[in-house]
């Protein structure tokens, strides 16, 4: 009995270790990935020049789409007010999520809110971001499924979200792709 738990015991501890050893690769190499990238990205003026500013606020009853007098939002599927509290993985603080391309390709704004529908400016808090590849909204959008996802989710996931990332490696993702401001 004496002999099992032991070994038992140092098969936890060598398999623990093994795991700690990987997650530390996985960072590194991640952490490598998101300064290459980082230093490839054009700054984001360049692309924050096509798309417009977030509403400063959001009706609280949060509908599907909101005309702020200029253009019309639509609200971002992968946060739903409606939805609460099974959405928003990716604007973890987030209420509800509202996305404008001014074309079905290109730079697009995203936008989040409180409950009480302020837009929120911290995205390590959950605001929303520029989009370099605005989210399609038709699903057979195929390649545009494929440049939103190249130029802002795998940069999001590999800088943020794989893992417990570096705040300072998160921030390089946050950098290139800031909160987009907001206007009443």
């Amino acid at each position: 009995m004496f002999i099992s738990l032991l070994l038992i015991t140092i098969a936890s501890i060598c398999f623990n270790a093994n795991i700690g050893s990987v997650r530390a690769a996985t960072v590194a190499e991640n952490t490598a990935w998101c300064k290459k990238w980082y230093d490839a990205e054009p700054h984001p003026s360049v692309f924050m020049a096509l798309t417009p500013k977030c509403p400063c606020h959001m009706p609280t009853n949060f509908p599907s789409q909101y005309n702020d007098g200029t253009r019309i939002w639509k609200t971002d599927s992968g946060c739903q007010a409606s939805s609460q509290p099974n959405t928003c993985s990716y604007h973890k603080g987030a209420w509800g999520c509202y996305r404008f391309a001014p074309k079905s390709s290109g730079p697009g704004s995203q936008c989040c809110y409180t409950k009480d529908g302020k837009y929120m400016d911290d995205p390590f808090e959950g605001a929303g971001t520029l989009d370099r590849e605005c989210a399609p909204e038709n699903f057979f959008n195929l390649f545009q499924w494929l440049a939103h996802n190249d130029h802002d989710v795998v940069p999001y996931d590999k800088c943020c979200a794989d893992l417990p990332m570096p705040r300072e490696v998160c921030g390089w993702y946050y950098d290139r792709r800031p909160a987009m401001g907001c206007v009443n």
